[in-house]
C-alpha cells in the first residue's frame, strides 16, 4: 500500500494477555483480538500469487513481473531470524484489469473465511492473492485513493471469524502505472515502491523512525529511513526510493516479530516499558525509539505507546482511542514493547509523531507529546533534561523491562521539542543501512538509465495504505 489515512470503520475489542511472552516492535496492520500478536500469513506458507496481465507504466508485463519478483525476494531473505512466508508465480489473471472490471479484483474491506460469500471480490471468495497494474490510475484515483497514491495493498481475506481472526489467506497489491510512466521514474524507484506495498501485504503498518530527516529535508541521510516509513512531502532533496527499495533494522526487526523462527528468541532481546505523563498518567500514542549505541542512526527501532493492553483495547465512535478497557473504565495504557533487537548497548528516547499524514496513516487522534522530546535515564523523573540518557545493555535472548520514562511537562506548549536532533546519533562503520541498491534493477530488466536521471519521487510523494485492526 502506498499513502491513505486510516480510518477504522467499526467498533471493535483487542483483548491482550498481558503476561504471555510476546514479540512487540513495529506498527501492524492487523492484531488478534484475544491474544494481541500481530496477524500475519502463516508463517513460512506459500503465497499463491496472481498477475495482471497488462503492462506497468513504461515497463512490460514480463519486466514488471521480474521486479516484483525481485522485490519479493528482499522480503524473503530480510531476516535469518524470520520464517517469512514465500511467494510462488501462479500465472496471469484472464482480462487486463482497469477501471471498468477493477471490482472483480480489487477490495476496500476484509471478509473472513467462515463466510466468503460476504467478500466484495471474486479474488477473495477465490482465495487469490492478485497483483494489479493500474496503468492509467483509474483503480487508485477512482476507488481506493481519490486524493492520490502510488500504490495500496492489504489482506483481503483472513482466516477464521470476525471475532476469531487467524491469519491473512488472500491478499491484493495495486501499483500505480502513471508512477512507472515518468522517464523520471527510476527502475529502482519502482522497485521501492513494490518492496514498500509488499510490506502491507505481509502484514506490516507505517513506521516512524528518524522523521528528522524527513521533517528537515536533509540532504544524505536518505539511507536511514525505513522502507515502511510513510511519506507525503514535497522535496528537493531526499531520495526516497533509494531509502526504501532496502530494509533497514526496523523492518528487519518487524518481519522478524511477525514471522519469528525459534532462533529468534534465543538470538534476540527485547525492551519493553512504560510512558507515562508528569503526574504519573498513562501517555499514548508516543512514538517509542530504541537505537543501538554503535550505529544509532541506523540502528533504531520504533513502537507507539499504548498498542498493547492488560485488558483490550477498544475503539469509540468509529475511530482507535488508544484507551485500555476494564469493565466500564477506559483507562489509557503507555505501555511499549521492542523485539527482535540484536544484543548490545541501547539508548531509549521518545518522540512526537510530528508529520501529520504520517500521523493519520496510524490512527493517531491527538499525536502530540506533552513536554519535550527526551532519553530514558536511571531513575527517570519529570523536569530533567531531555538529553540525559543511561545506556541499556540487551544481552543475547534476553528482556530488559521496566524501562520507563516520564514525561517533563503536563500539556502541548507551542515550544516544544518533538524530536531528538540528529547530531546526538552517529553512524557505525558496518552500518546496515545500504546506501545503494543492491542489484542493477535497470540492467536486470534490459532498460539503460543515465546516472544523472531524476530519483523518481524526489519531487512530489505520496503513499497510503489501508492499514486497520482487527476485527
Amino acid at each position: 500500500m502506498v499513502f491513505r489515512k486510516l480510518f477504522i470503520l467499526s467498533i471493535f475489542f483487542v483483548s491482550l494477555l498481558a503476561l504471555e511472552q510476546k514479540a512487540w516492535s513495529y506498527n501492524f496492520l492487523y492484531i488478534n483480538p484475544t491474544t494481541g500478536a500481530p496477524i500475519g500469513w502463516e508463517p513460512g506458507t506459500t503465497i499463491h500469487y496472481y498477475v495482471d496481465p497488462g503492462s506497468l507504466g513504461r515497463l512490460t508485463n514480463e519486466q514488471a513481473r521480474t521486479l516484483i519478483r525481485a522485490a519479493m525476494d528482499i522480503w524473503e531473505n530480510a531476516s535469518p531470524y524470520a520464517n517469512t512466508p514465500r511467494f510462488v508465480y501462479e500465472g496471469l489473471l484472464p482480462e487486463d484489469v482497469d477501471g471498468t472490471n477493477f471490482r472483480n479484483y480489487v477490495n476496500l474491506g476484509e471478509c473472513y473465511t467462515n463466510d466468503l460469500t460476504s467478500c466484495e471480490s471474486t479474488a477473495q471468495r477465490d482465495l487469490k492473492t492478485v497483483i494489479i497494474f493500474d496503468q492509467d490510475d483509474s483503480i487508485l484515483r477512482g476507488y481506493l485513493c481519490p486524493t492520490g497514491c502510488l500504490g495500496q495493498s492489504r489482506a483481503g481475506v483472513i482466516n477464521g471469524t470476525l471475532t476469531s481472526p487467524l491469519s491473512i489467506a488472500q491478499g491484493m497489491v495495486v501499483l500505480s502505472g502513471a508512477y512507472a510512466s515518468s522517464s523520471s521514474t527510476r527502475v529502482y524507484s519502482i522497485v521501492s515502491l513494490m518492496t514498500h506495498e509488499l510490506g502491507h501485504l505481509l502484514g506490516l503498518a507505517h513506521t516512524s523512525v528518524n522523521q528528522q530527516i524527513i521533517e528537515g529535508d536533509i540532504r544524505g541521510y536518505d539511507r536511514y529511513i525505513p522502507t515502511m516509513y510513510y511519506y507525503s512531502v514535497k522535496t528537493s532533496n531526499l531520495n526516497f526510493p533509494q531509502s526504501q527499495m532496502t530494509l533497514n533494522p526496523d523492518d528487519v526487526a518487524g518481519i522478524t516479530t511477525i514471522y519469528p523462527l525459534a532462533s529468534a528468541r534465543l538470538n534476540t532481546g527485547t525492551i519493553q516499558g512504560d510512558i507515562f505523563q508528569s503526574d504519573n498518567s498513562a501517555m499514548k500514542d508516543v512514538n517509542v525509539i530504541v537505537r543501538n549505541t554503535e550505529d544509532s542512526l541506523c540502528e533504531a527501532v520504533s513502537f507507539l505507546s499504548g498498542r498493547i493492553c492488560p485488558h483490550g483495547l477498544r475503539a469509540i465512535n468509529g475511530l482507535v482511542q488508544g484507551v485500555c478497557y476494564n469493565g466500564d473504565i477506559y483507562t489509557p495504557t503507555g505501555n511499549y514493547t521492542i523485539s527482535s533487537l540484536l544484543p548490545g548497548a541501547y539508548t531509549t528516547e521518545v518522540e512526537e509523531v510530528s508529520n501529520d499524514n504520517l500521523a493519520g496513516s496510524l490512527g493517531l487522534i491527538d499525536p502530540f507529546i506533552l513536554g519535550d522530546a527526551e532519553f530514558w535515564n536511571d531513575g527517570d523523573s519529570v523536569d530533567e533534561s531531555n538529553t540525559l540518557s543511561s545506556n541499556i545493555n540487551l544481552p543475547v535472548g534476553r528482556a530488559r523491562d521496566s524501562i520507563n520514562i516520564i514525561l517533563n511537562r503536563s500539556a502541548v506548549t507551542s515550544d516544544r521539542i518533538r524530536s531528538i536532533p540528529l547530531s546526538m546519533f552517529t553512524v557505525g562503520t558496518g552500518t546496515r543501512c545500504p546506501i545503494s541498491p543492491p542489484i542493477d534493477y535497470a540492467a536486470l530488466v534490459g532498460i539503460t538509465e543515465s546516472a544523472g536521471s531524476a530519483g523518481a519521487s524526489g519531487n512530489t510523494s505520496t503513499s497510503s495504505s489501508g492499514c486497520s485492526l482487527l476485527p
